[in-house]
């Protein structure tokens, strides 16, 4: 007992023992407690020297310590062993026990020395890895399952793409590992598209837009894209993960309703335009006439040989404002009858146009007996435009207010255009007492018509605000107004649809 006192009295074990931050035991040959770090107490509160282990511990702790110290004592080296201490309820700790047998001169069994390693905070992070990690597993199968995924380093040159990504673009991984999407290219998009694109994620902002890329065997396909960038300390991409979803379907189905779309505005513009058929007839009969007048006149005194030259040079510019009118009527109904829709915006002037529609609309009201004026109080007011696609517009509003009113006492109607904040704002009233909430809320509808059959096809104005929707305007009922009131809202300038595409189609 006196070496084992010695074993605890030693200044370079007590020093050990100081200055150990782990748990740590010293124990005699006969299990009995010597010593213990200061670390110990905080795993056992109670722990007295002099004590036998299993009377220091419970038989649940000191039991497994029992057998690491019998397994201990037949070699010279540590063992450990890895045993859970309930300290209360709810703390469980996890530690790795390494018993050491120490030895006398005469190689007997002087003691033991144990000691424990709290790996619970080590296992609690190796949980946590390993939840994130099935998180990350999960999330990227079913990222896989349903995305195209590339990423691509600061250049724009592939290094990963998966199983979705080869199926959809008919290419395998090695044809399109250590290249760019420029494989891709379908030659739709300009290079301004992908400038924009790359000034995007090469400031290290998301991108977001539809690409139309080309597959191995020549198809083409529209994806979905996200593109996100991967910044390094500097604030710099070094890396670009894009993913895509394939909306190939949803861009054909739209391309469908776009040409129905245009088909049905064509056949609503024919069947105005037969409406408007007898006023252009007239329109033109009248200069006709006047021209056929003035040649019976000239032939005449050129038959009896009296040719008056004062005369024949003052009918010269009258028949030439004829001609003029004649060429501007049908000038007008060649730029009304033909489809528009892919014009570019021009600057047209306000008032030139509703001149125009009036022209065109003539017939109709003289026949009606509908008074039509027209307020456009700046005269060099414009407006950027398809002027092909308002002038129907305009024409679908006044025939219907023409076809509104025609049974009143009073039949009239006025359309005003005015500049308001950097629009112009057309006010299209005539003497009709308003209409119903019931039909307001559905006009706008295709197909929807209060006309008698074979009067109208219900689709004048669904075209007519496809028309403003496509010119970014607004068009709506003047609930205040106590006649029937449109109010027709358009930018003064049209804003190009901003483009999310960008530099060198290596991103496609």
């Amino acid at each position: 007992m006196t070496s084992d006192l010695h074993l605890a009295q030693d200044d370079v074990v007590q020093t050990l023992l100081g200055l150990a931050d782990l748990p740590m035991l010293l124990l005699d040959p006969d299990f009995q407690v010597i010593d213990f770090s200061p670390q110990t107490l905080r795993l056992f509160p109670l722990l007295e020297k002099n004590q036998k282990l299993n009377q220091a511990l419970n038989a649940e702790l000191s039991a497994p310590l029992y057998k690491l110290i019998d397994n201990g004592s037949r070699t010279t080296g540590p063992v450990s062993l890895a045993v859970h201490h309930e300290i209360t309820p709810n703390q469980i700790l996890h530690l790795t026990w390494k018993a050491q047998r120490l030895l006398k001169a005469d190689g007997s069994t002087r003691g033991y020395c144990l000691t424990a390693l709290d790996q619970t905070y080590r296992d609690k992070l190796e949980d946590e890895l390993k939840k994130s990690f099935r998180q990350i597993r999960d999330q990227k199968m079913a990222l896989d399952e349903s995305a195209i995924v590339a990423i691509t380093d600061q250049r724009g040159v592939i290094s990963y793409v998966n199983d979705t990504f080869c199926r959809i673009s008919g290419y395998e991984r090695e044809e399109l590992v250590g290249h760019t999407h420029s494989l891709l290219k379908s030659g739709f998009h300009g290079p301004d598209f992908f400038r924009d694109l790359w000034r995007t994620i090469g400031s290290g902002r998301v991108w977001k837009g539809e690409i139309r890329n080309r597959t191995k065997a020549g198809d083409i396909y529209w994806v979905d894209t996200t593109i996100v960038p991967f910044l390094n300390e500097q604030g710099r991409p070094y890396q670009f993960v894009a993913i895509r979803f394939d909306v190939t379907e949803k861009k054909q189905m739209q391309e469908r309703l776009e040409k129905e779309r245009m088909r049905s505005m064509y056949a609503e513009k024919m069947a105005s335009l037969g409406e408007l058929a007898a006023g252009i007839a007239h329109e033109l009969g009248n200069p006709a006439a006047s021209i056929n007048a003035w040649l019976d006149v000239i032939e005449s005194q050129y038959e009896r040989q009296n040719l008056d030259l004062n005369m024949f040079m003052q009918t010269v510019p009258r028949v030439r404002r004829d001609a003029k009118r004649m060429r501007d009527i049908i000038q007008g109904m060649l730029t009304y009858a033909r489809d528009g829709s892919r014009d570019p915006f021009q600057s047209e002037g306000v008032l030139t146009i509703l001149q125009q529609v009036s022209d065109y609309c003539s017939y109709k009201l003289r026949k009606c007996g509908v008074r039509l004026t027209l307020e456009v109080p700046n005269p060099y007011l414009t407006v950027e435009c398809r002027i092909t696609e308002i002038s129907q517009m305009l024409v679908n509003f006044i025939l219907n207010a023409c076809d509104a009113v025609q049974e009143l006492e009073d039949r009239w109607i006025q359309i005003a255009a005015i500049e308001q904040d950097g629009q112009v704002e057309f006010q299209i009233t005539d003497s009709g007492s308003g209409i119903p909430q019931d039909v307001a809320d559905k006009m706008f509808q295709p197909f929807y018509t209060t006309k008698p059959v074979g009067r109208g096809t219900g689709l004048g104005l669904s075209i007519a605000r496809s028309i403003i929707d496509n010119h970014q305007g607004t068009v709506a009922l003047d609930p205040a107004c106590p006649n029937t009131r449109f109010v027709i809202t358009l930018p003064r300038l049209h804003q190009a649809e901003s483009k999310d595409w960008t530099q060198e189609e290596k991103m496609g």
